[in-house]
């Protein structure tokens, strides 16, 4: 199906469904997006009645009744919601993810511009609707992280990618994206480090780009992909460390918490900030170097210095080899 004739379908079924009493042909032809390239009234009826048909044959329930309620004149068309809705339907987690995913990209790339215009089309009318009526076009789950789109065609193509973490430039192999509360990740083999990881969207520092060819890589077998995803699953936020954090930096880390009220040097912040893995939070506030101060005593502080020696230790090594 053309993709104009499936974008004039979708605003002839929010027209029909959102009025609340059945609407004329006239009426239709004026409101649904799509019509006006109908140049005369032939051409509208073969086109909606094309229309009417393949939605029937989508099992879309189109009934015909009067638009006058003291006529007997059936001159009028309508979407029942009691008929339009599925009844309730009981998916598996991994069904309910795939079907949510599916609903967001596709309200998020290639919906919301044409109900929004089908909407206010009918509005500007003066026609009754009830925007109620459109909640089975809401999605369930956002992708609104810029490197999503990237990620998720790498995943389809399998094609590596390439892209910074945590300071870090990583050359990556994406197996599976998951989302959770709200939050998505992308699981897959870093080639740079030879050993499954997953990687938080939001924290991806620049623009995924592509780092092969389509076919690169093979997914591995299910059940392994599962287990990494298990062994690498974000734990709980069951501990937080105050950090101090330099004003107008280090975005990513301070958006991950909450500012409270502290003694902090000038210029400066205190934020708390909860994580799930101690790691993880050392890696981040080492990435920020001066710009983050681990704020009070205790094992990340530990974790931070340790490691910031390590490296002071190694640039020293590496200055006096070249010297």
């Amino acid at each position: 199906m053309a993709a104009r004739n499936s974008e004039r379908l979708i605003n002839l079924v929010i027209a029909l469904l959102v009025t609340p009493r059945f609407i004329s042909r006239e009426s239709i032809r004026d409101l649904v997006e799509g019509y006006a390239q109908a140049k005369t009234d032939g051409a509208f009826q073969r086109m909606f009645e094309r229309d009417k048909e393949d939605l029937r044959a989508l099992g879309v329930d189109i009934q015909v009744g009067p638009t006058d309620p003291h006529s007997d004149e059936m001159d009028g068309y309508r979407i029942r919601p009691d008929d339009f809705y599925l009844p309730p339907i009981h998916l598996t987690a991994q069904e309910a993810t795939l079907v949510s995913l599916a609903s967001s990209v596709w309200n998020e790339s290639m919906m919301a511009h044409e109900v929004g215009k089908a909407m206010a089309k009918l509005s500007a009318s003066g026609a009754e609707t009830s925007p109620g009526g459109l909640s089975f076009l809401a999605p369930q789950l956002t992708a609104a992280d810029p490197s999503f789109a990237i990620l998720w065609e790498a995943l389809l193509t399998r094609t590596p990618v390439g892209f910074t973490y945590h300071g870090r430039m990583r050359q990556f192999h994406p197996w599976r994206m998951i989302s959770r509360t709200g939050v998505w990740y992308v699981l897959g083999q870093d080639v740079t480090v030879g050993e499954p990881r997953m990687f938080r969207l939001s924290r991806i520092a620049d623009q995924p780009v592509i780092a092969g060819s389509p076919g690169s890589y093979v997914l591995p077998d299910q059940e392994v992909i599962a287990r990494h995803a298990a062994s690498l699953e974000p734990g709980p936020l069951a501990d937080s460390v105050l950090v101090a954090i330099r004003e107008s930096a280090a975005g990513n880390l301070r958006s991950r918490g909450t500012p409270v009220t502290a003694d902090a040097p000038v210029g400066y912040d205190v934020v708390r900030i909860p994580y799930a893995r101690q790691d993880e939070i050392v890696s981040a506030i080492c990435s920020a170097g001066p710009d983050a101060i681990v704020w009070e005593p205790g094992p990340v502080r530990d974790q931070v210095v340790s490691r910031l020696r390590a490296v002071v230790g190694l640039a020293t090594q590496v200055e006096e080899d070249i010297s």
